[in-house]
């Protein structure tokens, strides 16, 4: 099986100007810590970084080749599955899709392999990053995951993931069938907070880079 990533990256960043490129106060573009990690993961036959600006090019390690999106592509009424669907038509004989992104730059190497040997090895159809939720969730006025009127510890709870949008591995044939990048039997790939961070805001953006100083600090 043909298993192919792409890293979809836009920049024109509504949000965050400039955010896939800003760089941390060491001087580390945010692109770079998505684009080295892919570059060094196994079990990949094609890398691709989905972008319709050539201005990303420099970013780029050797392993990894540019394919231009259209910039159609780049508004904010555009659906993952828009992209997922425009990437496909570029790479139709992929059978296995690995997606990251770079506004998740602490995702792991070993991460994304472990995604990606849970869906070649057939036992299941796609794969996530996800954080174990361990709190007393309410929605509506409702208890969601526990009985407000008996008293547990939170280690207790039931085992919820939220997913982390770090690394999503899935078959073509699941995309085609759920229009979506989770099928019928997903691995879900447990990391932990540190993984987690997703960069949305200025304020993710500053927090990310303390996390990113403090480890360069103390190393």
């Amino acid at each position: 099986m043909k298993v192919v990533s792409y890293i979809p990256i836009k920049l024109n960043n509504e949000r965050t100007p400039g955010k896939n490129i800003k760089k941390f106060s060491d001087g580390t573009p945010l692109c770079s810590f998505m684009f080295n990690t892919i570059s060094e993961v196994e079990g990949i036959d094609e890398k691709y970084c989905f972008c319709s600006d050539e201005a990303i090019v420099p970013y780029l390690p050797e392993n990894i080749k540019f394919l231009q999106r259209p910039s159609s592509l780049n508004t904010p009424a555009t659906q993952c599955q828009d992209i997922i669907r425009s990437f496909l038509d570029y790479v139709p004989d992929a059978d296995i899709i690995v997606l990251t992104h770079v506004t998740c730059p602490f995702t792991s190497k070993e991460t994304i392999e472990k995604c990606i040997e849970a869906v070649k090895s057939g036992k299941y159809d796609s794969a996530f990053s996800a954080v174990p939720v361990k709190d007393f969730l309410w929605c509506n006025g409702k208890a969601l995951n526990f009985d407000p009127e008996k008293s547990v510890r939170t280690q207790e709870l039931p085992d919820i993931y939220k997913e982390s949008v770090g690394c999503y591995v899935f078959t073509k044939d699941v995309f085609l069938k759920r229009n979506g990048k989770v099928g019928y039997n997903p691995y879900v790939c447990e990391v932990g907070p540190f993984e987690d961070v997703d960069i949305d805001y200025p304020e993710d953006f500053d927090k990310a880079n303390a996390i990113y100083m403090g480890i360069l600090k103390n190393k």
